[in-house]
């Protein structure tokens, strides 16, 4: 049985957050185990691309070196990777096929979610086909996770890091310890925008018109209709593992409002139920579009099967209104605070709450010399929870406004969230990240919110 002395963290959930603090947590030696539901590591498919930008040097600095290494397996498009090219990031007006804005630059790379994701798994203990049910406390010291298939689990902590559709987010946020009179909503917020997309391999002479404009992905809306394009490269000739190795994989998602009196109709247009139409639609609404944009929609195979996305977020409540059972239990990434994916920076919230995870727990759950921890895990846990609250309200109000803004070509300017600056923390969000040593967790005088010097960096803590 875990306790005190010997910790044993229970991760719920292997997407990336979850393996993240998976090898985050291996490299500073604390035991743990990460449960996921899925019932084997291809159960997802390809996924989507990933932008990492802001996090990218907290995440390299404590990923172990061999993978760090690794990190250009995971690359969308390796070739231009190496070559410098990050991408510029354009949003075009689809009618004119005009650049209309281009969002600030800044150090960042691409990566494929599941090749990174396959990565990140290397050398950890993942249990498959564990959907947890319940928590309970076992103990002062400890915790038990309960899944569906009647196994448990004892740690001496919880961490749900199990998604946007978290069953740890409802437990936590309906838990009866919670004070009489707090009542504390776990579901999410359903935008109110109709999206569908495709992945289809194309060949060189139709991806290449999209290379040349950008090697990464672009984003349009059409100022007529409001209808968006969101197209992303998942891989490139140099990386796939398809027998047509010369075609590129790539991602088109269409959007629009869902409203009434949307183009002039009484009630608001859905998404039709039939595959058939949904790819109808696609092409209907991008016949007009300037090219390269409307002809690549045109060109979508009439076999592919047209996928609905779910536009949802959930924004977490303020502290103290989920229960993290005296620091036992707390939630990281879309768990905690689910984004859209129009700012780019659901991904980078989630890998910066382990570096901020990593700051405040260390020192509750890695023994020091005299054989005590120097923090109690409920120290640990506020500090961390009133850190990543702070920090992850107002970006998931951002984010919900960069996916309005995207279908709203009126509401586009450079203040808008779609194309502003990507930060972790900015001046409006009133209070600063709390800069910490990396040893004892204490202030560091002097730091800028929200970047973190050589000396304070959470590399092998």
């Amino acid at each position: 049985m875990a306790s005190a002395n010997s910790p044993h963290v229970l991760i719920i959930g292997a997407g990336i957050t979850g393996l993240a603090l998976g090898q985050a947590l291996r490299q500073n030696g604390i035991p743990f185990t990460i449960f996921e539901r899925d019932p084997t590591p291809d159960y997802r498919g390809k996924g989507w691309g990933l932008s990492l930008h802001w996090s990218l040097d907290m995440f390299l600095s404590w990923l172990p070196h061999n993978l760090a290494d690794r990190l250009p397996e995971s690359y969308v498009n390796p070739d231009a990777m190496a070559e410098g090219d990050l991408g510029q990031f354009q949003i075009f007006d689809l009618k004119t096929g005009k650049v209309k804005f281009v969002v600030p630059p800044s150090r960042r790379i691409r990566v494929a979610r599941e090749r990174l994701r396959r990565l990140l798994m290397e050398g950890l203990d993942i249990q498959w086909n564990k959907c947890l049910s319940d928590i309970s406390e076992s103990s002062a010291t400890s915790i038990c996770a309960h899944f569906t298939d009647n196994s448990s689990a004892i740690g001496t902590q919880v961490l749900g890091c199990d998604g946007i559709r978290s069953r740890m987010r409802m437990i936590l946020c309906t838990s009866p310890r919670l004070p009489p009179g707090i009542k504390t909503s776990y579901e999410n917020y359903k935008l109110p925008i109709r999206l569908m997309g495709v992945n289809v391999p194309f060949k060189p002479h139709l991806a290449d018109k999209f290379i040349k404009i950008d090697k990464y992905f672009l984003q349009g809306t059409d100022p007529d209709t409001n209808f968006s394009l969101w197209f992303s490269f998942l891989d490139t000739p140099s990386n796939n593992t398809r027998e047509d190795q010369d075609s590129y994989d790539c991602q088109i998602m269409i959007g629009w409002p869902y409203r009434r009196e949307f183009l002039g109709r009484e009630e608001p247009l859905d998404i039709p139920l039939d595959n058939i139409d949904r790819l109808k639609m696609m092409k209907f609404f991008s016949r007009d579009w300037a090219e390269p944009f409307g002809e690549i929609v045109q060109h979508i195979p009439d076999d592919t099967v047209v996928k609905v996305v779910s536009l949802e977020d959930f924004q977490p409540p303020m502290k103290g209104l989920w229960d993290n059972i005296h620091g036992k239990a707390t939630l990281i990434g879309d768990a905690a605070h689910g984004m859209t994916m129009f700012r780019g920076e659901g991904g980078n919230h989630g890998l910066y709450d382990v570096g901020s995870f990593m700051q405040s727990f260390i020192p509750a759950l890695k023994p020091v010399q005299n054989g005590g921890a120097v923090k109690t895990l409920q120290e640990a846990c506020d500090e961390y929870e009133q850190e990543m609250i702070t920090r992850t309200r107002p970006a998931v109000i951002r984010s919900r406004q960069a996916s309005l803004d995207a279908h709203d070509y009126a509401s586009l300017s450079e203040e808008s969230p779609l194309i502003s600056k990507r930060a972790p923390y900015f001046a409006c969000d009133q209070v600063s990240p709390p800069s910490r040593d990396a040893q004892g967790g204490h202030p560091v005088n002097g730091s800028s919110p929200g970047v973190f010097t050589r000396g304070e960096k959470l590399s092998r803590l």
